[in-house]
């Protein structure tokens, strides 16, 4: 529990420290009543007749995507009509999702109001023309289409669109209680809720119209704050894992490459637990400081590591690892000061970020140094092999003939 690093409490990212003056106006703006009335609830588009694809360059976010159509949506059959007027209803009775504004009315539902007073009072040339007198959904699948997209066009519709007379999308809205800077585990919730319950709606929905799905903006975030922590977790095993691979290689003995790996797991254990003990959550600039730190952890004790293979003939382990602390500790320690001391200048800068990355690379500098010149030493100078290379040497040997 202790090197659990949290999510943070807000997906806001804040560039400079609450001293600053334009993080105090900020901070100030919060406060102000015109703000609360902006953050209140979030837009959710539920959608009808396109797929919810990304076709643009995913290493590129500026290519962005092109809209990919549904080509199995068709709401003309009587069922379909039937659903779509009372999805709105069954949606709204939900505890996650409400009216974007208090007299809204999904598309379909409007349409469904228009063409019964229509029936009791024709006003319109475009109900005479396209409806067939029909008073209310559903309609004839022959007439539907041009009934609905000729009232779509009178009233300006722009949530159910058309293409040569055949309904392509349709769009209705509502709100979440979660906004985009939510805490994590109330984006989550909310999240989970809609994709259940859209779960169960593709599951009874009729053919034609069970492949809605729904989007906000506020949930990208969500996403994001998943996905730094997945990342964090993903960069800590890559580092152990590729560490160990060059270690083995290195030195090719399983017993230093056990001793390399429980010394840089104890850098990245050691580094998050101090974090946490310094009330850090796992936000947006903390991910990116690990993601380019997370690999300092393992230098100094790859160094050591080949240090003390390299060094030849039948020695005892004592002798290796004088060899090793002799030849290699110099450098470590001066590369660790120099680091060190830029990590200090840092935490002096105004910009989060900077200081942030100092004081991860300041941690796990120190906690390298540690793990490098009192666990991983004690661990060799105690129970190193005095031919760290034999085993893997001879199976080589058996298996190729050759060392």
């Amino acid at each position: 529990y202790a090197i659990q690093l949290d999510l943070p409490e807000t997906a806001e990212v804040r560039l400079l420290p609450d001293s600053h003056q334009f993080q105090k106006h900020f901070l100030w703006k919060q406060e102000l009543f015109s703000s609360s009335l902006t953050m209140g609830r979030s837009d959710v588009h539920v959608v009808w007749g396109l797929e919810p694809a990304d076709t643009g360059n995913h290493n590129n976010p500026q290519t962005g995507t092109a809209l990919v159509l549904d080509e199995s949506f068709a709401p003309t059959s009587s069922k379909a009509q039937i659903y779509l007027v009372n999805f709105c209803e069954r949606l709204f009775e939900t505890e996650f999702a409400s009216k974007p504004y208090d007299d809204y009315q999904c598309p379909i539902n409007e349409f469904n109001s228009w063409l019964q007073s229509q029936s009791n009072f024709t006003t319109s040339d475009e109900y005479t023309k396209n409806c067939d007198g029909a008073t209310s959904i559903p309609l004839p699948e022959n007439i539907f289409e041009k009934c609905i997209i000729s009232w779509g066009k009178l009233n300006r519709e722009t949530n159910i669109l058309d293409d040569q007379g055949t309904i392509k999308t349709m769009v209705i809205k509502t709100s979440s209680i979660a906004k985009y800077n939510s805490p994590y585990n109330i984006l989550d919730n909310e999240w989970n809720k809609f994709q259940n319950w859209f779960e169960d709606e593709r599951s009874v929905a009729p053919a034609g119209v069970n492949s809605m799905f729904f989007t906000s903006s506020d949930f990208h975030w969500y996403d994001t704050n998943g996905k730094i922590l997945q990342t964090a977790f993903s960069a800590a095993g890559i580092a152990i894992g590729f560490s160990t691979l060059v270690v083995l290689i290195a030195s090719r003995s399983f017993i230093l490459t056990l001793f390399s790996s429980i010394s840089i797991l104890y850098v990245l254990v050691a580094t998050t637990a101090t974090l946490v003990a310094l009330g850090w959550t796992l936000g947006f600039l903390e991910s990116i400081c690990f993601a380019i730190l997370i690999g300092i952890s393992c230098d100094f004790v790859i160094h050591f590591s080949h240090a003390y293979k390299h060094h030849t003939g039948e020695l005892s382990r004592n002798e290796r690892t004088k060899y090793a602390l002799i030849h290699m500790g110099p450098s470590i320690l001066a590369a660790a000061a120099t680091t060190l001391t830029a990590a200090i200048v840092m935490l002096f800068c105004q910009v989060t970020f900077f200081t942030k990355f100092a004081t991860i690379l300041f941690m796990t500098i120190l906690h390298a140094v540690i793990a490098t010149f009192v666990i991983f030493l004690v661990l060799v100078d105690t129970l190193g092999p005095s031919q760290p290379a034999r085993f893997v040497n001879n199976t080589i040997a058996k298996c190729f003939g050759k060392i």
